[in-house]
């Protein structure tokens, strides 16, 4: 772990790693999430990323220092120490229904990525994701950071080579791109089809993309303070940020060149309205990459249900007990049904929109217990 004076870099390396993954799911690797929070807004998407870093690095340096000096006997008791006990209570089970409900986007995502980048069936990336975090899940979740952390940095670097790539090529479409998000002229739209956004304005927007997060991270980062140097994961926290903003940018703006470059797999589809926009831009390269990148996606889609299912499930039974497999198998198997039913971009929009504003709220009443303990601090 490295000396406390010191800093470990491979465990900063891994921590980061741990961070990109849990945050890059099937929205963001996908490039849905970019649409709907970054791309949507044309020049603005640079206002909603300043948002998004300012309030994410705030709130996971709080969930750190909270979780290292607090000790808390569980996690999720993060909740009650920024909300007292009654809304602390109530957040503690929001976030566990909100973790759960997450993975069925995972899952509409897995479904959608292999139809669309191999043709198959729905059901097929739906099961084989099910199937495998089943396992990852039931098997106990002492390597997962490890785990996931080895992934998350693999995918962001992918998501960046994308991005740098398109961008670099692309780069003189920029300003079309932006006219067209302006004028809201898609190709292909039909009467009154639009893009779809995350909010009615860029704040907004900044502020529900880090609301939604921190919903995953408030019990996640807690945890990683209770068992890792302070120094090593600040400095995973900040580094895992840049990455992920580096990857944002350049996949939004690539996005923006080619808002109206249509897919070559499936008909009347272009990254405004694509199910993984993504795709279409990896596809742009060379039509092969698109075929590995798909398999780079479900990675991350993996990396990401395999805590979103662990989250509710170690919530009301035991690690390792017979109650522990049979809920992890039945909601698992409910989150297959969900996600194969409802579709993928209508789940990116209402269930991480609506988890944002919830997301957001949180947000300010961690403002006011920091307020209150700097005014407590000052006082002596």
């Amino acid at each position: 772990m490295g000396d406390s004076s010191g800093v470990n870099w491979k465990r900063v390396l891994i921590l980061a790693g741990a961070i990109i993954a849990f945050t890059i799911g099937s929205g963001f690797a996908t490039g849905q999430e970019i649409v709907q929070y970054y791309t949507a807004y044309g020049i603005n998407t640079l206002s909603v990323l300043a948002v998004f870093v300012i309030a994410f690095l705030y709130y996971n340096f709080a969930f750190a220092n909270a979780g290292a000096e607090e000790k808390f006997e569980k996690a999720n008791d993060i909740y009650k120490y920024y909300c007292g006990k009654q809304l602390g209570t109530f957040f503690d089970y929001y976030s566990t229904l909100f973790c759960y409900m997450s993975l069925w986007v995972m899952v509409g995502g897995a479904a959608k990525n292999l139809n669309e980048a191999y043709g198959l069936p729905l059901w097929v990336g739906a099961v084989v994701l099910i199937a495998v975090t089943i396992i990852t899940v039931i098997g106990g979740l002492n390597s997962l950071v490890d785990a996931i952390g080895l992934v998350g940095p693999a995918i962001v670097v992918l998501c960046i080579a994308i991005g740098l790539i398109v961008f670099l090529r692309d780069m003189g479409n920029i300003p079309a791109g932006l006219e067209v998000i302006k004028s809201g002229v898609y190709e292909g739209a039909a009467s009154g089809e639009t893009i779809k956004n995350a909010g009615a304005n860029w704040l907004v927007s900044g502020l529900s993309y880090a609301g939604f997060v921190l919903l995953w991270f408030a019990s996640f980062t807690s945890a990683l303070a209770m068992q890792n140097n302070k120094k090593d994961l600040q400095h995973g926290i900040v580094w895992g940020t840049v990455a992920l903003a580096i990857a944002i940018i350049l996949v939004s703006f690539a996005q923006i060149a080619n808002i109206n470059t249509p897919s070559d797999n499936v008909a009347n589809t272009y990254v405004w309205n694509a199910g993984i926009p993504n795709l279409i831009l990896a596809n742009s390269i060379v039509p092969i990459f698109s075929k590995i990148y798909a398999l780079v996606v479900f990675a991350g889609i993996y990396t990401t249900a395999v805590p979103l299912l662990y989250n509710p499930v170690a919530r009301f039974s035991e690690e390792g007990t017979s109650k522990f497999k049979m809920l992890t198998i039945a909601l698992a198997l409910i989150a297959l049904v969900v996600g194969l039913y409802l579709d993928f971009r209508v789940l990116v929009n209402t269930i991480y929109v609506l988890n944002g504003y919830v997301g957001a709220v949180l947000i300010i009443f961690m403002l006011w217990k920091t307020f209150k303990k700097f005014q407590a601090k000052k006082q002596g």
